[in-house]
């Protein structure tokens, strides 16, 4: 039998998870639920006493004198948009494991009515072969945010597929870095580091890290200067190196991706009905994979180097050799 002391809790355990605006508590569906649900029998007087105090805690109860059925909970921690949405992101980020996945979006339902929970019986896994295997994710965020907090370095595995679709180690040497931060981008969880006794930032994907350790060795002196995250900002593809000003001729048909890519800082300059000319400043690496995947619709005219580089990739595609 819970203590007396436990009955507020246990009604507003109630009221969140059967009631809503279209499932309205009588007073005596609460009292049948509080004794189904946890072996208690509080009288109406105790449960008038309880929402009272619920309500000057913050809590938006419905009441029986505003809609004439009963009681409900009408304001939720997250709105039903909200856990939609975070659903939506948890099936869609690769680096969480299916089982992981499914894990976290109970936990975001637990914040809904059963009822509203049944509005989600649809949504299914999209691509779960795309999904990391990698079980070892959550804890190496936990690492790495402790390596990070405490400014020290760490070492890790790092892997890659091999033939057979396993998860390997990429090297037999074991990676030692400078971790600075974590950011998701490029659909992709990274940490935001530099090589032991290197200068370059590095992006490193966190699901493809595994045995992460923390060391006890303080990360190698940098400029007061530096700042490893606008490094980030800029990367494209999660290439990241030192920004160049990048022009490009493109169809306007495709400005959508160009401004989805690169931000709405980008310089345009119309050339005629159908053809613009952009400009910006990113690390150029990434770039030229994105220009290859719109190379119908975009010329890069400067540098002169990623223009060449380009220029090269096509040359040696053996189907471009064929026709």
């Amino acid at each position: 039998m819970l203590s007396d002391k436990a009955n507020i809790v246990c009604l507003l355990h109630v009221l969140a998870k059967y009631s809503d605006e279209n499932h309205i508590l009588s007073m005596k569906e609460i009292i049948s639920r509080l004794s189904d649900e946890y072996g208690i029998t509080p009288d109406r007087r105790t449960i008038y006493s309880q929402i009272a105090i619920l309500r000057e805690l913050g809590y938006d109860i419905s009441s029986y004198d505003e809609n004439g059925v009963g009681y409900y909970l009408r304001q939720r921690m997250l709105e039903t948009s909200e856990i939609r949405l975070l659903m939506d992101a948890v099936y869609s980020f690769p680096f969480i494991t299916p089982k992981n996945t499914e894990d976290l979006v109970e936990k975001l339902q637990k914040h809904l009515s059963i009822y509203e929970r049944k509005r989600f019986k649809n949504l299914i896994l999209a691509k779960p072969y795309v999904k990391t295997s990698n079980r070892q994710v959550f804890w190496s965020i936990e690492q790495l945010d402790t390596a990070i907090t405490r400014r020290v370095k760490v070492r890790f595995k790092y892997l890659c597929f091999n033939l057979n679709k396993e998860l390997v180690p990429r090297r037999s040497e074991v990676y030692t870095v400078n971790p600075y931060g974590m950011v998701f981008t490029n659909e992709n969880y990274y940490l935001i580091c530099i090589k032991e006794n290197k200068e370059n930032v590095s992006l490193y994907r966190i699901d493809r890290m595994r045995d992460i350790e923390v060391t006890n060795f303080e990360l190698d002196p940098r400029g007061k200067e530096f700042d490893p995250q606008k490094f980030v900002q800029q990367a494209v593809y999660a290439y990241t190196g030192e920004p160049e000003q990048i022009v490009m001729r493109c169809d306007r048909e495709i400005i959508d991706h160009v401004i989805d890519k690169y931000g709405t800082e980008v310089d345009i300059k119309e050339l005629d009905d159908s053809k613009i000319e952009v400009c910006f400043t990113v690390p150029p690496n990434g770039v030229k994979f994105w220009a290859l995947q719109f190379l119908p619709h975009v010329e890069v005219l400067s540098p002169k180097w990623l223009r060449d580089e380009i220029i090269e990739c096509i040359r040696q595609n053996p189907y471009f050799i064929k026709l």
